[in-house]
């Protein structure tokens, strides 16, 4: 018999549509789309499908799977900052450096570090700092050399090479609603 959850108070509307994506997961099915304020939910969900239930800030987009090297580098040591101020990929170096969602980042000068760590989610890379066309397609692609990027709405997407790049930008914002699906597919596995 399926657990049941109970949940009393105003539920956010993340915490219903995670619970939804689950239940989607666990069953299949088209997904929902509701905006739902209520004082009390009870969802009924498998066992099983509880330990896939995720939010975004806590396993969703970016926090579960990172592209990180050996060491717990993201973006191949490149100043994140760079990508938004100088619209450059710059080696970091090791010496500045800041921990965000276990992920390693370096930095070219204080400033960027300081920057940083003032608001690491506004520079973090989405996917993971995978390849966002990859993720489009549903695969998770290494950037060789973070030089392919785009920050687009405040946000920043690396891509595997300048190909990649390009096909990723004929249709963004189709192609990010596309990523962000597949993300959380990927992002869980």
């Amino acid at each position: 018999m399926p657990s049941t959850t109970k949940l009393s108070g105003r539920v956010p509307t993340t915490l219903f549509f995670a619970a939804l994506f689950a239940a989607n997961t666990v069953f299949g099915g088209e997904p929902y789309r509701a905006k739902v304020l209520a004082r009390e939910l009870a969802v009924q969900l498998p066992k099983a499908a509880g330990q896939n239930v995720f939010l975004e800030g806590e396993q969703g987009m970016g926090t579960t799977k990172q592209n990180l090297d050996s060491q717990g580098v993201i973006l191949k040591g490149y100043d994140v900052v760079a990508f938004y101020k100088e619209r450059k990929a710059v080696k970091g170096s090791s010496d500045l450096s800041a921990t965000y969602q276990s992920a390693t980042y370096l930095f070219t000068s204080a400033a960027n570090k300081a920057e940083f760590e003032k608001d690491p989610a506004k520079y973090a890379p989405q996917y993971g700092a995978f390849c966002a066309y990859g993720v489009t397609l549903g695969v998770l692609a290494d950037p060789e050399i973070p030089d392919a990027f785009l920050v687009y709405k405040g946000k920043l997407y690396v891509c595997g090479n300048q190909g990649a790049l390009k096909d990723f930008k004929k249709d963004i914002d189709s192609n990010i609603d596309k990523a962000n699906v597949n993300w959380r597919q990927l992002a869980s596995q």
